[in-house]
């Protein structure tokens, strides 16, 4: 099915869902996090993309202590025993570990498929309210040209359109998107938008690399242990510009960028500009900071059915390394 096509229906789906089923927005609002990690099939899915989804899924666990249900993983087959990671080490395959934080529990909400995708949107579309703030981390394959996407497991395909058109049906405040796939940087200009935080690992024209020196993909690494307060060994790491007790996404890319020792550009957007300048996950928690190593009223949706929220008002981007300023359209 053409993939403009299928979205509609899946857009009009949402909004009926919607309008079925509102949620009563918190004063504070909450953070949720879904961290998406398809891998494609058990022969691309290396074991680096786990590492990455564990380091990051521990941070918001114990250093900002982010509740479980708050936090939606989907990774490759979802759990199933088969085998279907690709070990670093060489020995060949394993099935992915679904316990991310060392307590005994699952922590994949599903597998990362296209209908998982969609199921999952859906389910947000109905519970995130206007005060709650969210963040979605990419990790895995992507295509760049004119139709840039990310590999989902069983050879899906997320694509910038399909993407676009998911967050713009949420109520969220603000929404934060962390993308280490190759050809990354394609995505930003199609997911532009009021109140939104994009950043990509590398240019829409380059590929994303893998750490020189540990399993791990090389930008969203630097840019965790950045958010983290500490590497994933648990060493310290300083990437408070300001000291105010807390990683924003502007100086967590700012760190990631300049600790970034591959042959890729990562590029950053926020709208407004003071958005990424801003929002931080929490006050850092200098005693729990995450380790791997350590042990293993009631309102109607303001939805269109083009599936986006609002206009771009005005914001920043960093492009190739160059800053650029977005006025506010009159």
């Amino acid at each position: 099915m053409n993939d403009r096509i299928k979205t509609a229906f899946l857009v009009i789906a949402l909004w009926l869902s919607a309008l079925a089923t509102t949620a009563s927005p918190s004063a504070d609002g909450e953070l949720y996090a879904v961290l998406i990690s398809g891998g494609r099939n058990r022969l691309s899915n290396h074991e680096r993309y786990w590492n990455d989804c564990t380091f990051l899924y521990r941070t918001l666990r114990m250093t900002y202590h982010v509740p479980k249900r708050n936090i939606m993983v989907l990774m490759s087959d979802g759990g199933y025993p088969e085998p279907d990671m690709l070990l670093t080490d060489g020995r060949g395959f394993a099935s992915s570990p679904t316990d991310l934080d060392g307590d005994g529990l699952a922590d994949v909400y599903m597998p990362a498929t296209e209908e998982a995708v969609d199921y999952l949107f859906i389910q947000l579309s109905r519970q995130l309210t206007e005060a709650d703030r969210l963040f979605v981390f990419l990790i895995d394959h992507g295509m760049g040209g004119q139709s840039p996407c990310v590999w989902l497991w069983d050879n899906g395909q997320l694509s910038a359109y399909a993407l676009w058109s998911l967050l713009g049906l949420l109520r969220a405040e603000a929404v934060g998107v962390l993308m280490g796939q190759c050809y990354a940087g394609a995505f930003l200009p199609r997911l532009m938008g009021d109140g939104r935080v994009l950043m990509a690992a590398c240019a829409g024209d380059e590929l994303s690399w893998v750490c020189p020196d540990r399993p791990y993909d090389e930008f969203v690494y630097h840019w965790t242990c950045a958010v983290n307060g500490a590497d994933a060994d648990g060493n310290v790491v300083q990437a408070d510009e300001d000291g105010d007790g807390q990683v924003t996404m502007a100086e967590a890319f700012d760190y990631a960028r300049r600790h970034d020792r591959r042959q890729e550009t990562p590029q950053y957007a926020s709208w407004p500009e003071q958005l990424g300048a801003t929002w931080a996950f929490g006050p850092l928690d200098n005693v729990g900071v995450a380790s791997v190593h350590e042990e293993q009223p009631q309102r109607q949706p303001a939805y269109s059915l083009q599936g986006y929220r609002q206009p771009r008002r005005g914001g920043v981007r960093v492009e190739h390394g160059k800053k650029f300023i977005d006025k506010p359209k009159q």
